[in-house]
């Protein structure tokens, strides 16, 4: 009789826990997946088709809203720098302390969040990359290749631009003290 009120107790135990389990699996919220810097990155480079949205902080850090795959993307930091690459279109934001460098290449799309205070920015765009970067830049240096496309605004002091002719580079809403 014993054994068998152990049994008994035992499995109604058993079954309590695993549908508590399923429970909070199912109502589960869908959070962000991040990744705080372990140390500080100043330069971002995008490739594939990642969306990637850069927001000025006190913190720096990765995460992304949407199932990242880890077949499909890849974060990765290397010194200072943080390389991001991507074959589906996921957005993933990445929040930044002070950014010097942005580099993008195939079909990355990078945009920016409010508007950035930088010292000097160097904006590296190749293939079909895009970029739409809102700042107030000292010195900003911008190289275009390939069919990528920049929309600047805000203002700068100095612009050096290296860019070929099918490069599309719009700029109107964006006052340069000096070319």
């Amino acid at each position: 009789m014993k054994t068998s009120i152990k049994t008994l107790f035992a499995s109604a135990l058993t079954a309590i826990i695993l549908t508590s389990s399923a429970f909070t699996t199912i109502a589960k919220d869908k959070s962000p997946a991040s990744k705080n810097a372990a140390v500080k990155f100043n330069k971002v480079v995008v490739t594939g088709n990642a969306n990637v949205i850069l927001i000025q902080g006190n913190t720096e850090g990765v995460n992304s809203y949407d199932e990242v795959q880890a077949s499909s993307n890849s974060i990765q930091q290397k010194g200072y720098t943080l390389y991001i690459n991507s074959t589906d279109k996921s957005t993933i934001y990445v929040h930044v302390k002070d950014l010097q460098r942005i580099d993008a290449a195939e079909t990355a799309t990078i945009k920016t969040r409010g508007s950035f205070d930088l010292a000097v920015l160097q904006i590296f765009l190749k293939d079909g990359a895009k970029a739409n970067v809102n700042a107030t830049i000292g010195s900003l240096y911008t190289e275009m290749s390939g069919k990528s496309d920049l929309k600047l605004s805000g203002s700068s002091t100095e612009h050096h631009l290296v860019r070929n002719d099918v490069s599309q580079l719009n700029q109107t809403d964006f006052v340069i003290a000096k070319l």
